[in-house]
This record gives C-alpha cells, sequence and structure tokens, in this order.
C-alpha cells in the first residue's frame, strides 16, 4: 500500500500538538513521528483527502507550512525489522523482532512487528511501564492496557500472570496489531478491543494502564477511577514533568493518589492508588 508522508511544520506548543495528532488520527492518518517544531504524519494514499487535512489544520494558528511525498508500496515490515534493535530490560524481558535470537537467560522473550502502531519499547514512556509491571506483581489481578498500540504492556502482564487481560485502542491499526502480536506470542486469551474509553462503563479491572497523551488522560481519568476498586492501581504515562500537576489534581478529585514518580528523558510516569 501507498503512503502519503505529511511533514508540518509549526510553532505550536506542546498542548497543541497533541490535540492536533488527536485531530490527524481522526481523519485516517495512521502513524506520527514528533521532531522539533515538525509532526510528521502517515497516511495511506486511498485515505488521504487534501481538502480534509487542510480543515484540520487550519484551526491551528501554529503551522507554518506542510511538505507532502508520497512513499511508494514496500514491505513495511522488512523495513521496520531491518532497522529495530531489540530492547532488553536487565533479566526481566527482551522485546525483539522475528529475525532476533531468543535470550534463555531473560523471564519473558517478547516478539513484536509494530507496523505502524506506538509501542516499540524504545520510547521512555512504554520502558516506564516495563518497569513499573517488572516491580510490582499483576500476578492473579484483572488488567486493563488501555491504548495498547502494539499490545507489548498486555502481553507482558498476561505473561505475568495476570487473571484476565483487555487490551484496548481506538486505531485500527493498533487493533489489528495487538491481535498479531498477541498471537506471535501465545497470548490470544486476551481479550482485544478497538474502542475508547466509553466502553469501560460498568466494567471492572485491579490494575489500570494507560499510556496516552496528557488530554486523553485528563478526560478519562474519572472513567478509570469508576472501574477500579479501593487499592486497586492506576499506572500513568505520555506526559511531561510539567503535566504532573494537572495530572495528579484531576486523579485526587476522583480519590487517586500518588505512591511513585519515575522519570527517563523528560517523560514521566506515575502510579496511583484509589482510596
Amino acid at each position: 500500500m501507498d503512503y502519503y508522508q505529511i511533514s508540518i511544520y509549526h510553532h505550536l506548543t506542546e498542548d497543541a500538538v497533541d490535540l492536533c495528532i488527536d485531530d490527524l488520527g481522526g481523519i485516517g492518518f495512521e502513524s506520527f513521528e514528533e521532531k522539533a517544531d515538525v509532526i510528521i504524519a502517515y497516511i495511506s494514499k486511498e485515505n488521504y483527502q487534501i481538502e480534509a487535512l487542510n480543515l484540520c489544520l487550519s484551526s491551528y494558528g501554529g503551522v507554518d507550512k506542510c511538505e507532502t511525498v508520497l512513499v511508494p508500496d514496500q514491505d513495511w515490515n522488512a523495513v521496520w525489522e531491518a532497522n529495530y534493535k531489540g530492547v532488553r530490560f536487565d533479566n526481566f524481558c527482551f522485546i525483539h523482532a522475528p529475525s532476533h535470537n531468543l535470550l534463555p537467560e531473560v523471564k519473558h522473550n517478547i516478539e513484536i512487528e509494530p507496523k505502524m502502531s506506538f509501542g516499540t519499547a524504545h520510547h521512555p514512556t512504554t520502558a516506564l511501564m516495563i518497569r513499573f509491571l517488572e516491580k510490582d506483581t499483576v500476578r492473579g489481578k484483572e488488567v486493563l492496557d488501555m491504548g495498547c498500540g502494539t499490545g507489548i504492556l498486555a502481553i507482558l502482564a498476561y505473561k505475568e500472570g495476570a487473571s484476565k487481560v483487555v487490551a484496548i485502542d481506538n486505531d485500527n491499526w493498533a487493533y489489528k496489531n495487538s491481535v498479531e502480536n498477541a498471537r506471535r506470542n501465545q497470548a490470544l486469551p486476551i481479550e482485544i478491543i478497538q474502542a475508547d474509553a466509553a466502553v469501560l462503563k460498568n466494567r471492572h479491572f485491579d490494575v489500570i494502564i494507560a499510556n496516552i497523551n496528557r488530554n486523553i488522560l485528563l478526560r478519562d481519568i474519572c472513567i478509570y477511577a469508576d472501574c477500579l476498586p479501593v487499592s486497586g492501581n492506576l499506572y500513568l504515562s505520555g506526559f511531561y514533568e510539567r503535566d504532573v500537576e494537572k495530572i495528579e489534581e484531576e486523579c485526587n478529585a476522583h480519590k487517586l493518589f500518588c505512591v511513585s514518580h519515575e522519570n527517563l528523558d523528560e517523560w514521566v510516569a506515575l502510579k496511583f492508588v484509589k482510596k
């Protein structure tokens, strides 16, 4: 399948960048890269509509210009795998491509092909969440991976002995990729759903993992709180240190209190307990 690569040069605030990426996802863009003052977005040729793009960007006064490049069809998995280096977390887990050799000394070898989904364990927020799963047991607990991307965290929770794992993402590409990766890792008992947080009504979990952007988290924390029992754990990441005060304020309003604060390369992950 051919893709368009759209480079959006801007002087937007980081909050506006998050909102812009959300809006682009709503009109069919499937994958994003963020660089200094540039959003690089990918969309299939068949879904690309320049009118929809222009309308979306017109609401952001800080967009300077766009550059569009057609990327011819290629074996996206092969391209990714050729450039992907496995990620090892001590002896806890090794996130790797199909071509990599397994590490027998590691507790969990997890094989993924992310295609265009978020979550290769290279990103600091995914790494921070993996460290939480390494430190805190989920054995025998019901776990939700919200905004699951490639499904890495859901697969890891399943392998760590969670009694039930649900993985949710509103992006169709991420949903299909999570199913594929669960199959690769013999983790198909994971319930994988394409939806947003509205689907969580009347559902309950002992542990919720949500690695999403700040604005979506702030919107959905009230829903997560309703899903957790007293002493239930909420793990949040996908934001910066400057966002922590707002995240904590919203969590506190729903009886969720921070008990752990981790940082990596300016990104933050927080653990909350329901009181």
